[in-house]
């Protein structure tokens, strides 16, 4: 019968080292490569609150609509991050539709130059169509609600603040348009 070696050597050592060590940079690796920024041409960058509701009427399926209180989805077909963002999606329409918002669904080509730069993204007006917010669901790679903007801003809303807010400057799970 062979004898149990229960020593731990200087080679074990340096396996379980290098196991972590390459755990490591290929979590990195992949992560890192999904983290993609929302505005990476910086369109969003300065913009006012006016100018963003304008551009966003030159958009074909928004020229004509009423946008008062009104959450716009945008979201693109060949975006394999819309899959993570879809259980948020669902409840912030609940949460909205419970508060009086009408919610549209876009879905925006990846060749169609806006002032929306990635999908998915939310746009959500007031009652006099005033800019609440502009940008992603939310941070990270899973689009969560833990890491949400919009929330925040329907909360603020409901209690009569008007955020304005547009968020440019996020790294997540998005596809640039």
């Amino acid at each position: 019968m062979l004898a149990s070696n229960k020593k731990i050597t200087r080679y074990h050592y340096t396996v379980f080292v290098l196991w972590l060590g390459l755990t490591f940079f290929a979590a990195n690796y992949f992560i890192s490569g999904r983290l993609m920024p929302f505005d990476p041409n910086m369109r969003l960058s300065g913009q006012d609150s006016r100018a963003v509701i304008k551009q966003v009427r030159e958009i074909a399926a928004l020229n004509k609509v009423n946008l008062s209180k009104t959450v716009v989805h945008f979201t693109s077909n060949e975006c394999s991050c819309t899959q993570y963002s879809d259980a948020h999606k669902q409840a912030i329409d609940k949460q909205a539709k419970s508060d009086g918002f009408t919610v549209i669904n876009i879905n925006l080509p990846s060749d169609l130059l806006t002032i929306v730069p990635s999908t998915p993204a939310i746009l959500i007006t007031g009652v006099v169509e005033e800019l609440l917010y502009l940008g992603p669901y939310s941070a990270g790679l899973a689009c969560s609600e833990s890491n949400g903007y919009v929330e925040a801003v329907l909360q603020n809303y409901a209690q009569g603040y008007n955020s304005d807010l547009v968020i440019s400057d996020v790294k997540g799970c998005y596809c640039n348009i």
